[in-house]
């Protein structure tokens, strides 16, 4: 998985609090490529990305008065955004679909496993019951922890767990069906 490394520099903030358009064009930029996938990997449908970028980027220029650098880095704040945003975006959406997509699970065998690429990975988990998905997402790749998942999803700490439990019992029974010898390992952040 292609992890990008985010320094957004202090100019362009300050920038942006001036006004000024350039360093909005500058910012947006720099932040671009690192907020987009994580639209990839929060939206159910990817073909809203670029509306709920746009939505984001609307926020984070109006709201950037209220970042706070002693809280964390620029990045993670305005990823806070862009995945609220998805969550909402995914829940607006279920109210308007009125049929389930029956989604095809390809098995995949122990040997091909090696031969996986991120886009598969992706498939796969993004086949996951949407609420163990949306816990598991933040917690393993995003390193929220279940308070801050309680408060963005409005559910409890202990539901938090529960789901993240049960997205490994999830992932655990898929490889298992598959053939694939499951490792039990402890989550770590990335």
């Amino acid at each position: 998985m292609l992890f990008l490394m985010m320094n957004v520099p202090e100019g362009y903030i300050k920038g942006c609090l001036e006004g000024n358009r350039i360093a909005q064009r500058e910012l947006y930029n720099c932040l671009l490529p690192y907020l987009n996938a994580i639209c990839n990997r929060y939206l159910k449908n990817t073909s809203l990305r670029h509306d709920v970028l746009q939505e984001s980027f609307i926020t984070i220029f109006k709201k950037i008065d209220q970042y706070n650098s002693e809280l964390g880095a620029f990045h993670s704040w305005s990823s806070r955004i862009v995945i609220n945003n998805c969550l909402k975006h995914n829940q607006s959406a279920k109210k308007f679909i009125a049929y389930k997509i029956v989604q095809f699970e390809k098995i995949i065998e122990p040997e091909a496993l090696s031969l996986l690429g991120i886009e598969d990975v992706e498939r796969f988990l993004k086949s996951m019951p949407e609420k163990y998905y949306e816990v598991f997402m933040l917690f393993v790749v995003d390193g929220f922890d279940h308070g801050q998942i309680a408060e963005m999803l409005e559910i409890k700490v202990e539901l938090s767990r529960k789901r993240l439990a049960r997205a490994r019992i999830w992932i655990q029974e898929r490889l298992e069906r598959s053939g694939i010898d499951y490792v039990d390992f402890k989550y770590k952040t990335i």
